[in-house]
Parts: C-alpha cells; structure tokens; sequence
C-alpha cells in the first residue's frame, strides 16, 4: 500500500486548474486536478509526461484517466474506492487507487478492501 505523505513518500502534489498553471508549477511535482469532462489538462500531461492524479466520481472519470496516463485516481468515499480499484485489478490498469483520508489512521480499513494508498486531505 502507498502512503503519499512524510516520511513514507517524498513526492510534491500541487493542485492545479489550467494548462497555464501546470507550465507554472514545480517540475518535480505531480499534479492534482479535479476532473474535468473537457479532458485538454490531461492530454496535455500525457503528452508531455508529466505525472498528475485526479479527483474522481464516478467509474467513466476512471477510464477516461486511465486512457490518459493519469499515475493517480483520489477518491474520499470508501464504497466508490471499493468499485474503482476491482476495475483497476480487473483491467489491469497503471493507474493507482488513493483514498483521500482524514487520518492515516484509516489504513487498517483500506488494507481490508486492499485499495492501493491513501493520501490525507488537503486542509485548506
């Protein structure tokens, strides 16, 4: 299981929202958008191989991101993580499964269901 906070992971997220933003953004940093049915912030990182993860809702926002290279699907709701990572498993995607956590102390629940990370929450 990936845990994408300090000590257990030295990788920068930064929240983006436009393409003008990513030519910003730190180039060691891996990239964190909501999604958008548009899809043009996406193709412009799989164009350009640049790491990024996004929030999604629902299992189409899954494949979508998959087709795209996305490193990372966020999630915060246990039962959509669930469906989302048996698809994972199932079509052998490379996209990981990251649960959005209020506590590391969920990693016991999402070993059960073995969803592949958690990340905390932003607080802000």
């Amino acid at each position: 299981m990936l845990i994408l906070e300090k000590p257990f992971s030295n990788e920068i997220f930064v929240k983006i929202n436009s393409i003008e933003k990513i030519k910003a953004s730190p180039s060691n940093s891996t990239l964190i958008f909501e999604f958008n049915e548009n899809l043009e912030s996406f193709i412009f990182c799989k164009e350009n191989n640049i790491p990024y993860g996004v929030i999604i809702n629902d299992i189409k926002e899954l494949i979508f991101i998959a087709n795209l290279n996305a490193k990372y699907a966020f999630t915060d709701n246990l039962e959509k993580a669930k469906i989302f990572q048996k698809i994972a498993e199932n079509y052998l995607l490379d996209t990981k499964i990251i649960f959005l956590a209020d506590s590391l102390d969920e990693i016991e629940i999402l070993v059960k269901y073995q969803i592949d990370g958690i990340k905390l929450k932003d607080k802000g």
